[in-house]
């Protein structure tokens, strides 16, 4: 007998695990799940801009598990905790190897679990108008979507991320696609998860390094040819300034006052309410636009850069708040999409939050996740309501404390009433009338502890 085998510990030695490769680049997975590790930031002629993963794919489903059964729950939820932790022992946690988030919408609560157990865990809204609500409600058509916008009902939905679009290729291919798989040119071994699930669409795009002018044009979308050189996204702005979107854990349920009943230490806390749709973009008839005029209404009427500048300062100092946004709309007549909505996205006043951080006026509350498309609406749809023709669009992924904040704060974006107290085209709305909305739904994007299958261990 080997002298080896008698040395302690040597046959409890996890020979599978020697090479761990997504340990090359780790680091201290989030609470939350819509934190990205890894992610840089660049100078933009002194603006500050996260360089986003360059890849997008959303999946969306509905579960093929008894309703009722727990059993059948809790196995699934060992199963897809599994086989997420499979993927990244072989990806890293970062835009080099994959970011994956799970949300759950209403139907999962509603169906899967009992209701006396969701009524005691479920996060509730403490905004004044929606008290004891449940954080998460139905998404509604706001007042400029066309009525034959769909408003979805999946039980669950994936948004997985990457700067290579291979992994996330493997990544789909190994969780959803029975037979053999790869990982990372690895064999997947228990990552397939897909008898779970009856996948409704598959949704794909990208974000950054100038795709929208590249792949619009090689697609022969009218107005590509117009978008600026670089440009992260078709309309030609940046959007990820770091002063535009949340930090930290500021979307989450509890991190700010005011917004639900969820404290630091619940179940759902590091959870946030997540909304998913699909728009479309008349880019030529955007284009239309001069350089000045495209400005004006993606920020505000006072803005002066010039067309080569991309990403404008969003800091907290360049805010508008509801009594400027005003005047801008009795001097001008045009009305911005940041103006439209600051006055809810930024803080309106000096605050501490749950955690302690002490936030000045003005720091934005919403995290913004969305990344453009060509496909019509979708690449794959059991609707069956895909047009070949490629489109130029975006699929929009928003975080926020409460489904009820974020339905205030995109209802300020249609601006009905300053629409008819001033007397205002829909061109001069911020840009909603260059946009046409065709899928919606609200969901809980759970901490990252409770990613699969929340609450199916309990009760």
């Amino acid at each position: 007998m080997s002298a080896a085998v008698d040395q302690p510990g040597v046959a409890d030695f996890d020979w599978s695990g020697v090479v761990d490769y997504s340990k090359r680049n780790w680091a201290e997975p989030p609470k939350t799940q819509y934190e990205l590790p890894g992610v840089t930031v660049e100078d933009h002629l002194g603006v500050p801009v996260a360089v986003v993963p360059l890849w997008h794919s959303v999946v969306t489903a509905t579960l093929t598990l008894p309703a009722g059964d727990r059993e059948a729950l809790r196995s699934a939820q060992r199963r897809l905790a599994a086989a997420l932790a499979e993927v990244e022992r072989v990806y890293p946690l970062n835009p080099g190897g994959i970011l994956t988030q799970v949300a759950y919408g209403l139907s999962y609560f509603r169906n899967f679990l009992p209701k006396a157990l969701v009524d005691e865990h479920f996060p509730k809204s403490t905004l004044a108008g929606s008290e004891g609500e449940p954080a998460i409600i139905d998404s509604i058509r706001f007042p400029k979507d066309p009525q034959d916008a769909q408003l979805e009902d999946n039980d669950i939905v994936f948004h997985f991320k990457s700067d290579y679009r291979g992994h996330i290729e493997q990544v789909i291919g190994a969780l959803f696609r029975p037979g053999e798989q790869v990982l990372n040119g690895l064999p997947a071994e228990n990552a397939y998860v897909g008898d779970l699930f009856t996948i409704t669409s598959l949704r794909h795009g990208f974000a950054g390094h100038g795709l929208p002018k590249v792949i619009g044009q090689r697609l022969g979308i009218p107005g590509a040819e117009h978008v600026p050189d670089g440009a992260m996204l078709f309309m030609g702005f940046s959007s990820s300034h770091v002063h535009g979107l949340a930090q930290g854990n500021l979307p989450s349920f509890e991190t700010l006052p005011g917004y639900t009943d969820v404290t630091v230490d619940d179940y759902f806390a590091g959870g946030t309410a997540m909304h998913l749709s699909r728009i479309g973009i008349d880019l030529a008839k955007w284009y239309e636009l001069g350089s000045k005029d495209r400005l004006s209404r993606v920020f505000h009427p006072r803005r002066t850069e010039g067309a080569e500048v991309l990403s404008p300062d969003q800091s907290p100092a360049t805010v508008t708040f509801e009594e400027q946004r005003d005047r801008d709309v009795a001097e001008t007549g045009v009305i911005g999409h940041n103006e439209q909505m600051q006055f809810l996205s930024r803080l309106s006043e000096d605050t501490t939050t749950a955690y302690g951080e002490k936030l000045p006026r003005g720091t934005v509350m919403f995290l913004r996740q969305d990344f453009n498309t060509v496909e019509n609406p979708f690449a794959f749809s059991s609707a069956g309501r895909i047009d070949p023709t490629p489109r130029a669009g975006v699929h929009f992924v928003g975080m926020g404390p409460s489904a009820q904040y974020y339905e205030k704060l995109r209802l300020q974006m249609d601006s009905v009433d300053h629409q008819k107290r001033y007397n205002m085209p829909d061109a001069n709305l911020g840009f909603t009338g260059f946009l046409q909305t065709t899928h919606r739904q609200n969901l809980l994007l759970p901490p990252r502890a409770h990613r699969s299958f929340p609450l199916a261990e309990l009760g």
